[in-house]
């Protein structure tokens, strides 16, 4: 599987035929300050002040127990600073994406927007995590921005689709109860497209790495977590396996979004990251003490 070509042969049919949103304007401006040999912080200081929504809910983030600050930043300048530029990008791309897609349909958009948010922060808590979960497999660290946003956009495609066909929701449906066949196969054979496509288009079409959007398109493919010569590098597969874990986690906690994919891809997942149920377990009891303690806002 060469995922690279696949997505450039969709690209185009995808935003044209499936409704995907074309990239706003502001994160293409971003992302051409962002290449310069020595941006202009002052103009992407403007560029997101501009949009007083965007700016209060950056700051607001920043300012979150997420990123655990002693000293409040007070302006878009200090969380620049304090983000760096790659990160930064990440973390209003994300926002982006939630007011588009809430923009698109905000019906169905609070309970999918609130999924993708909780399996974000779980995997961001579980990356900065690995190499006390797995210290004696991990030699690399994740980054927990980059797993969060990974985790917002992985399942993106879920509401385009929800917005191109009717009858999407029983087929989701059926797909999250399938515990002998993949997800993508499930879609696919009754649309002749499935969401992990249409969310790895939407992750390249808006300027996410490349780790990012062809982990996004190869999600459903568990056993790639374990193959040495695969179209997913190392990072995309920590963030595929990361955000598997998340999405077991909250069903354990809150016994909602039931689904057959921990089944499908806990021993890929457990061997990648080199764990046992025990540790799994242990992970997951940790996770449910925070939340109860109200230390960890999912």
């Amino acid at each position: 599987m060469v995922v690279s070509n696949t997505i450039d042969h969709e690209l185009e049919h995808a935003v044209l035929e499936l409704g995907i949103p074309p990239c706003p304007k502001i994160l293409l401006d971003l992302a051409a300050e962002a290449r310069k040999d020595e941006p202009d912080l002052h103009r992407i200081e403007r560029l997101i002040s501009a949009d007083v929504g965007l700016s209060a809910a950056l700051i607001k983030t920043v300012n979150s127990p997420f990123y655990g600050l002693r000293t409040k930043v007070q302006s878009i300048m200090q969380a620049i600073h304090m983000l760096g530029l790659a990160q930064l990008s990440l973390l209003v791309t994300g926002m982006v994406l939630r007011d588009v897609l809430k923009g698109m349909n905000p019906l169905d958009m609070d309970r999918f927007w609130d999924a993708s948010t909780k399996v974000a922060i779980i995997s961001s808590y579980l990356s900065s995590r690995l190499s006390y979960i797995a210290f004696e497999h991990m030699r690399r660290e994740v980054n927990k921005d980059e797993a969060y946003t990974y985790g917002l956009f992985q399942d993106c495609g879920i509401a385009i689709m929800l917005l191109k066909y009717p009858d999407y929701k029983q087929t989701l449906n059926l797909a999250n109860n399938d515990a002998e066949h993949k997800f993508t196969e499930i879609e696919d054979a009754q649309y002749k497209q499935n969401h992990a496509n249409i969310g790895s288009v939407l992750a390249r079409s808006w300027g996410l790495p490349q780790s990012m959007y062809e982990a996004i398109h190869c999600h459903h493919e568990h056993k790639l977590l374990a193959e040495d010569k695969c179209p997913v590098n190392v990072s995309g597969k920590d963030y595929i396996a990361l955000a598997l874990m998340a999405e077991r986690v909250i069903q354990l906690i809150s016994g909602l979004n039931r689904s057959c994919e921990w089944q499908k891809g806990e021993q890929w997942v457990m061997q990648h990251f080199g764990i046992n149920e025990a540790d799994f377990a242990s992970i997951a009891k940790g996770i449910r003490i925070l939340y109860e303690e109200g230390s960890l806002n999912i």
